[in-house]
C-alpha cells in the first residue's frame, strides 16, 4: 500500500540523511525545536506523533500538524503583522513580558499573544439565561503598540490544519522500525471544512467585528489543500474588499519542493485573499455547488436495484 504520511518528525520518511534519523530517534520538532507536542493515543498509551504532513487521494500533501506552519522561528507571525498593520519591520514581543521590555520609540513593537508566547487570551462567554456560557479565544492576537507601550490596534489570527480519518499509528511505527506498512492509514477529515472550521470563522469574525480596535478583522492561515476545500465549499468566488473591522484574510501556506536530504521544506505564504465575513457567510449559508436535484433519490433507487 502506498505510503500516506508525508512528513514524520519533520523529513521525508525517505530521507535517510543522519540529521532525519536523528530527529524520528529523539522525536524532536524541527519546526520550533525541542520534543515534539503533539500526543496522540489514550491516556494510558500516549505517544508523540511526528506526523507533520500526510497525502491526500492524489498524493498531495496536507499539514495536520498547526505547529508545522511555524517554522522559521514562527515567521507566519511576522507575515500576517505586516498585512495587518501595512508595516514592513515589527518586533515581536512576548504579551506578558512587554513591561520588562525596552521601550524604543522608533520601533514598531508588536505584543503577541498565544501558546508559548504570552498565553491564549480568553474572552468569557455573554451569560444566556441566568447560565454562564463557555469562554471564547482565538490562537493568536497580535498586538500594536505606540512608542510608549500603549495599545494602538490589534489583529486575530487563527491557525487551523486538517484533522485526519483513521489512523496512521501503525504506518508511523512501520516507518519508525525500518519495515513495510501493510494495511490502512490516515486520510484528510474534509468535512471538517463543513462541521468546524467556517462555523468557527463566522462566529469568531462577527465577534471581533465589534471590536474597534481589530482595523484589519481576523485572519485565517491554513495549508493551501485546506484553502483550496474551503473555496470549494463554498462554492464561489468571493468578493475582495480591503482591510477593515469586518474582513476575514485567508492566508494560504504553501509546503515548499524538498531542498535535499536533511534539510526540512520550507513554508511559503501564498497571496492572500480578503473578503468579509458577511461575504463568507452568505457564501457558506447558500452554496451553489450543490449536486443535481434529485441526487439522492437516485442513490436510494440504485441501491433498492431499481432501474
Amino acid at each position: 500500500m502506498a505510503k500516506k504520511i508525508f512528513e514524520l518528525f519533520g523529513y521525508s520518511p525517505n530521507d535517510t540523511s543522519a540529521i532525519a534519523a536523528k530527529a524520528r530517534k529523539e522525536q524532536t520538532c524541527p519546526s520550533i525545536g525541542g520534543l515534539c507536542c503533539k500526543e496522540i493515543g489514550s491516556a494510558s498509551n500516549r505517544i508523540r506523533s511526528g506526523v507533520c504532513a500526510i497525502k491526500d487521494k492524489d498524493g498531495e500533501p496536507v499539514v495536520i500538524c498547526p505547529i508545522r506552519l511555524y517554522a522559521d522561528d514562527y515567521a507566519l507571525l511576522a507575515t500576517v503583522t505586516k498585512i495587518a498593520f501595512k508595516i514592513d519591520d515589527v518586533e515581536l514581543v512576548d504579551g506578558r513580558q512587554i513591561a520588562n521590555h525596552p521601550t524604543n520609540k522608533n520601533a514598531n513593537l508588536v505584543a503577541v499573544f498565544g501558546k508559548g508566547w504570552g498565553g491564549e487570551l480568553r474572552v468569557p462567554g455573554r451569560p444566556i439565561r441566568g447560565r454562564k456560557s463557555s469562554s471564547f479565544f482565538v490562537d493568536w492576537i497580535l498586538a500594536r503598540l505606540d512608542g510608549e507601550k500603549k495599545l494602538v490596534e490589534f489583529a486575530a489570527l487563527e491557525v487551523q490544519t486538517m484533522d485526519t480519518i483513521g489512523s496512521y499509528r501503525a504506518e508511523r511505527e512501520a516507518i519508525l522500525n525500518g519495515v513495510e506498512h501493510v494495511g490502512k492509514s490516515a486520510g484528510p477529515n474534509w468535512e471538517n471544512v463543513n462541521k468546524r472550521i467556517l462555523p468557527q470563522l463566522i462566529y469568531k469574525g462577527h465577534l471581533l467585528e465589534r471590536e474597534s480596535l481589530c482595523q484589519s478583522g481576523l485572519f485565517f492561515a491554513c495549508p493551501d489543500a485546506v484553502y483550496n476545500k474551503i473555496m470549494d465549499r463554498l462554492g464561489c468566488e468571493l468578493a475582495d474588499y480591503p482591510l477593515k473591522n469586518n474582513s476575514l484574510t485567508f492566508v494560504p501556506i504553501r509546503l515548499c519542493e524538498p531542498a535535499g536530504d536533511g534539510v526540512p521544506r520550507a513554508l511559503k505564504a501564498l497571496r492572500p485573499k480578503t473578503t468579509t465575513i458577511q461575504q463568507v457567510q452568505i457564501a457558506f449559508s447558500s452554496p451553489t455547488n450543490l449536486p443535481e436535484a434529485g441526487s439522492y433519490e437516485k442513490a436510494i433507487r440504485a441501491a433498492l436495484g431499481e432501474n
